[in-house]
């Protein structure tokens, strides 16, 4: 088995992507490690030095978006020293647009060496996830964890699955593999085994997006045919071995059926009714900075959300407000202003990619598309930082699938079964068509 010199290129990302608990946790088991804020410094500080060191290769946009939260964190800064003597007194609030340092410096870099090989990351992320639900919390993967939504990890962790699910379909459609489709599934499994319902909305969003993008957007065409194992297959396992576990367990349907209904009922159920109780408390803020937020007078501000219980504030004054959703988390700190920085280049990205002047590989349109399955997230979670370099890396993909050509989608073979059972490897580390890293700047963007 050949490896590509290009795998070496990947140790950026992995790097970003180790930032989230379910990676992190087989080094630093405490999450509040002070190892991990050492940790995140320093990808700030590799991000940032990624950024100077090719800043060249920065489309027109991507610069753009780049000055606006350079001059927003400058302003922040100012306004700090001006009103506290400090160029950052409150860290919190400033934490809320370093994230996108990661963003570019991820974006930098392979905006000029070019996206390089992903099969690995994707074999690799649900079998890491997977590893630490075994060895951390292994009761979670029964049917009693299961019945008493022990999760194991948490959403941002379950998150971070749904991008190996959609690209591995995306690789079932181009050769029509059934490993590929098996991945897929088994993907798919575990995020639904984990009750994330919000994990499950943003899934079913990524993969909306990506047939979307897949039929507008590729040269690939979309059969009946390629399609038909899609729906065949989770139907009989479905009927053979769901029915088993129901009639063996009915507590399975009634905890699925409640699943349901917490998504249905968000405002009344579940963990949906305690963030509208959160934004229920702090919406006259809202109202009353709606341009550029509170800021640093935000985190002075008591806090205003408590138990209903007790009455007692569910977290300390001056320790920051910690809102879940990532919109209102936006809104309170920065208002409008804070919300379009980051929703909209996002927005754009979607957009155009449905209309490209050059069709794009299926690899790019997987992170378009769960790039923009973060929209739906961010309404219930705050993005993680891990989220922040995937958004670079769809931005870099994206932009030199403009620049070249993509291939042209293989003629699928009649014999797939055989030849991956007699070449293993083709299934354990899939090969792509990376585009090439450009020999000099280009400023082509979507």
């Amino acid at each position: 088995m050949k490896l590509s010199l290009r795998f070496r290129y990947l140790l950026v990302l992995l790097v970003v992507l180790f930032t989230d608990a379910a990676l992190s946790s087989f080094v630093w088991e405490a999450e509040d490690d002070p190892m991990l804020r050492v940790y995140n410094y320093a990808l700030l500080g590799l991000a940032s030095w990624l950024i100077v060191r090719s800043w060249r290769w920065f489309s027109s946009g991507m610069w753009r978006w780049l000055l606006l939260v350079l001059v927003s964190l400058a302003a922040l800064a100012l306004e700090s020293y001006a009103g506290w003597g400090t160029w950052v007194v409150y860290p919190h609030v400033f934490s809320k647009l370093t994230p996108y340092l990661v963003l570019f410096g991820v974006y930098a870099y392979y905006r000029r060496h070019g996206v390089p090989p992903l099969g690995f990351v994707m074999v690799a992320l649900p079998v890491l996830v997977s590893l630490n639900i075994l060895v951390f919390h292994p009761e979670a993967f029964t049917i009693a964890g299961f019945l008493s939504h022990n999760r194991g990890v948490n959403t941002t962790s379950a998150f971070l699955l749904v991008l190996p699910a959609v690209y591995f379909l995306n690789r079932y459609l181009v050769g029509k593999s059934l490993f590929f489709l098996l991945y897929f599934f088994v993907d798919v499994g575990i995020i639904i085994f984990l009750q994330h319902r919000t994990v499950w909305l943003s899934t079913g969003l990524a993969l909306f997006l990506n047939l979307i993008l897949v039929a507008r957007a590729s040269t690939t065409r979309l059969g009946l045919l390629r399609f038909l194992p899609v729906v065949l297959i989770p139907l009989f396992f479905g009927l053979l071995g769901g029915l088993t576990v129901v009639l063996n367990n009915p507590d399975v349907l009634k905890k699925l059926n409640s699943n349901i209904e917490d998504i249905s009922n968000s405002d009344s159920q579940g963990t949906g009714s305690w963030r509208l109780q959160q934004f229920q408390a702090y919406e006259q803020f809202l109202w009353e900075y709606p341009v550029a937020g509170m800021r640093l007078k935000g985190f002075e501000l008591p806090m205003q959300f408590f138990h209903q219980e007790s009455g007692e504030p569910v977290w300390p004054d001056y320790t920051g407000h910690h809102f879940h959703s990532f919109y209102v988390d936006r809104m309170f700190y920065f208002g409008l202003i804070g919300v379009l920085l980051a929703i909209l280049p996002v927005l754009l990205l979607v957009v155009r990619s449905l209309s490209p002047p050059r069709p794009l590989p299926l690899e790019t349109i997987a992170l378009v598309a769960y790039a923009g399955s973060g929209l739906l997230y961010g309404v219930s979670y705050d993005w993680p930082l891990y989220f922040f370099g995937l958004l670079g890396l769809a931005f870099a993909a994206a932009e030199l699938a403009v620049l070249e050509p993509a291939p042209s989608a293989p003629v699928p073979e009649t014999a797939q079964l055989p030849d991956l059972l007699s070449h293993p490897e083709a299934a354990i580390l899939p090969q792509f068509s990376p585009a090439p890293s450009p020999t000099a700047p280009a400023h082509a963007s979507l």
